[in-house]
């Protein structure tokens, strides 16, 4: 059934010569903007989009907490009127997808920093845990 559905979504949304990626439940829609006409096309989209949940009466809506827009390059047109169901999309400088770090000039700094705050993160909760387990043995095991 799902797929039924989600296949309907893209069939809507490629008619306005957006690109449409998938996985699971989320949606990346993307466009190359050369002008003011790019930009009136993904707000079609966007707009079909919303329209899209209505009919198919989901039981979540869309969320727009998470939508944002990530303009990839050199900025030609403005892209801060675009909007889903009357809430302004967010735009960005850096957007995550599917776990990556993606930059407007899609250098991997960024990706790469959030990598390693994460690992030192990681680290130094095992080294704690490893403190407790020396502590622990201490107490306990080495009086016996």
């Amino acid at each position: 059934m799902f797929v039924m559905f989600i296949n309907d979504l893209v069939d809507a949304l490629k008619q306005f010569g957006v690109c449409v990626k998938l996985f699971a439940d989320d949606v990346k829609v993307y466009i190359r903007v050369l002008n003011n006409c790019d930009v009136q096309q993904l707000q079609r989209a966007l707009d079909t989009l919303a329209n899209w949940e209505d009919v198919w009466q989901l039981s979540r809506p869309i969320s727009v907490s998470k939508c944002s827009v990530v303009n990839i390059g050199k900025s030609i047109v403005p892209l801060s009127s675009l909007h889903i169901q009357n809430n302004v999309l967010n735009v960005t400088k850096i957007g995550s997808d599917l776990g990556i770090t993606v930059t407007d000039d899609l250098k991997p700094r960024a990706h790469i920093n959030s990598a390693v705050t994460k690992a030192h993160h990681r680290a130094n909760a095992i080294l704690r845990n490893i403190d407790m387990l020396k502590r622990a043995f201490i107490v306990y095991v080495r009086p016996l």
